[in-house]
């Protein structure tokens, strides 16, 4: 999705047709400024149907706008429709950052603007986690970065371009290396099949003509003369074919030499190839970084939003929790300092009585002794020590 997405916008950067960008005053009596731009969405009906292409209109953060062909494809009115489209997202910096959104939407109204062209107006199940339109950019900075933005995906587009001729030279260069290495050896082999079969007649023809000779002339001439014959043509035979063996050994290094250069050719071509290979990597590796970069972002932004309530709840609910805590707290202090306060009253009482006793108690037995003394006074007077 994403290739054919950038895919569409070089192809609308080339025609010249890249952004018209406008934002929404308060003329047009809408709740929300709306972002218009043109950059291709495609929609579909069904998950199981073929996505159809279509061209953004405008888009805020509860909707959006289409423009797609007066056809068969084009949605009905309140038929829900599955969206893939991109948003530009401004920041503080010159540039700006396109996130990336599937969202389902119902279709609320369509206009026929021709004979061949329908605008869908969509309204989005879930909304968007920011408003397109109210980013706090004036237009003409927006269109700057826009601009500046499709200058640089021109470029990526030349670079990639340069990189794919490259690789196809690259690719029939080496087809053509292989096709005439093949053609090389084929003609080369049949060559030297040739000629060995030559040599081989020649060979045939001059021993057959010694043989005859030899027979003809065994009858009329001596037995030494036909055998020196036999010796030169024997010598003549040797000699041709060692030269045959010469001529093969020059031919098989020839064919050593001519693979040894097309398996150079092709290797500097295969390490092109691959040079080419990995910077496509490469540059597909750092798009889906920057498309991840983007997703992560925005899951920052929602758990940030969703930690900051979460924490605005636990500190109101901590608020609740301490004011009950201290009314508790008060109330218990008040009834311990009633009943301290009972305690202490209650133990002076027990203090105060209990001194009483001890002053009653102390009394008596002072008593009882000066009675026990005068007893025995009086029961010790007789007594003789």
């Amino acid at each position: 999705m994403w290739k054919l997405f950038v895919m569409l916008s070089l192809y609308i950067i080339r025609k010249k047709d890249f952004v018209v960008l406008r934002m929404e005053t308060a003329a047009d009596q809408r709740a929300e400024q709306r972002l218009s731009y043109r950059w291709p969405v495609r929609f579909a009906g069904d998950v199981k149907e073929k996505p159809s292409p279509g061209q953004i209109f405008d888009v805020s953060s509860k909707g959006l706008a289409i423009l797609c062909h007066a056809d068969k494809n084009c949605p009905h009115p309140d038929q829900m429709v599955t969206v893939d489209f991109g948003v530009p997202h401004f920041d503080s910096a010159d540039s700006f950052d396109t996130v990336m959104f599937n969202r389902i939407g119902r279709v609320c109204r369509i206009d026929n603007l021709s004979n061949k062209v329908n605008r869908v107006a969509l309204q989005f199940a879930e909304p968007l986690f920011f408003k397109p339109g109210e980013q706090d950019i004036s237009e003409s900075d927006a269109q700057q970065r826009l601009q500046t933005k499709a200058r640089s995906i021109t470029k990526a587009e030349e670079k990639a371009r340069i990189y794919g001729e490259a690789l196809a030279r690259a690719e029939q260069r080496t087809r053509s290396y292989t096709r005439a290495k093949v053609e090389a050896e084929e003609k080369l082999k049949a060559e030297i099949e040739a000629r060995c079969k030559t040599e081989a007649n020649s060979i045939a023809q001059a021993e057959q003509s010694a043989q005859a000779e030899a027979r003809a002339k065994s009858e009329a001439e001596l037995r030494a003369k036909a055998e020196k014959k036999a010796e030169v043509q024997a010598q003549k035979i040797a000699n041709l074919k060692a030269q045959m063996r010469q001529k093969i050994k020059s031919y098989a290094e020839q064919i050593a030499e001519i693979k040894a250069e097309l398996e150079q050719k092709a290797k500097a071509e295969a390490k092109a190839k691959a040079q080419a290979m990995l910077r496509a990597k490469a540059e597909k590796k750092a798009s889906a970084e920057a498309q991840k970069r983007a997703e992560l972002e925005a899951q920052m932004q929602q758990k940030i939003k969703s930690y900051t309530e979460q924490i605005e709840q636990i500190k109101a609910e901590a608020a609740e929790a301490i004011a009950k805590a201290k009314a508790q707290a008060a109330d218990k202090v008040a009834k311990a300092k009633a009943k301290f306060k009972q305690k202490t009253k209650a133990y002076a009482q027990a203090k105060i009585k209990a001194e009483k006793k001890a002053i009653a108690k102390n009394k008596q037995p002072a008593k009882e002794t000066l009675l026990k003394k005068v007893d025995k006074f009086i029961t010790d007077r007789d007594r003789i020590y």
